[in-house]
């Protein structure tokens, strides 16, 4: 199994001309499936300062067929969608390799998709149909998962509970209200252990939340 991440002009996927219009909006899909176009990308959350000015172009939006419904909370909007023809063979291309989309967001006119694709060979199939098409992308990260649940940044059990136990025992309170050792204790492990998870847990979780892939 493998797990990848390419970075797609947003001009060459979907929204490109609603994104040039309001260039500082940010917009994250949601209700991602894997197989079946009706369920893939459907409800996306818009966010930024300039909504109206996205609202309008996306009406004339070449990617977009019909917009299903709106919702706006404070500077945040929520929209269904239903999506062109173009973006529709984009995704049926992803489903005949069998590639699933984990997240999908955009960031400076680009979208940047997470695709999970059991073998290598469909990976390469998937890069393939990009190339053929002449679909613009860059491939940010590939990675092979340990377990076939993971993803790229998640914890294992053994770091959330290492983490857990840290912050209830106030190990990162100033000053602290517990050593390393008696975090070890409340886990039955050496200190040298836990020290271990919970450094690898930070790790993991700096670079799934705050770290930014390069383009």
């Amino acid at each position: 199994m493998f797990v990848a991440t390419f970075s797609i002009p947003a001009d060459g996927f979907a929204l490109g001309h609603a994104l040039d219009a309001a260039p500082d909006i940010t917009v994250k899909a949601e209700r991602i499936a894997a197989h079946g176009t009706v369920w893939v990308m459907p409800c996306l959350w818009v966010a930024g300062d300039d909504l109206d000015a996205f609202d309008a172009a996306l009406e004339a939006d070449p990617t977009v067929d019909t917009i299903v419904m709106t919702e706006k909370f404070n500077e945040e909007g929520y929209y269904q969608v239903e999506w062109s023809d173009a973006v529709e063979q984009f995704i049926n291309a992803l489903i005949d390799t069998e590639g699933s989309i984990l997240n999908a967001e955009t960031h400076n006119g680009n979208w940047r998709l997470r695709i999970r694709f059991a073998t290598r060979d469909q990976f390469e199939d998937f890069q393939d149909y990009l190339a053929e098409q002449n679909h613009p992308f860059r491939l940010l990260d590939l990675y092979e998962p340990s377990s076939p649940r993971q993803e790229m940044g998640e914890l294992t059990t053994a770091q959330r509970d290492a983490l857990v136990a840290a912050v209830e025992q106030g190990y990162y309170r100033i000053p602290r209200d517990a050593t390393m050792e008696e975090v070890a204790n409340t886990l039955d492990i050496s200190s040298q252990a836990a020290s271990e998870r919970l450094r690898r847990g930070i790790d993991q979780l700096v670079t799934k939340i705050l770290i930014t892939p390069k383009e």
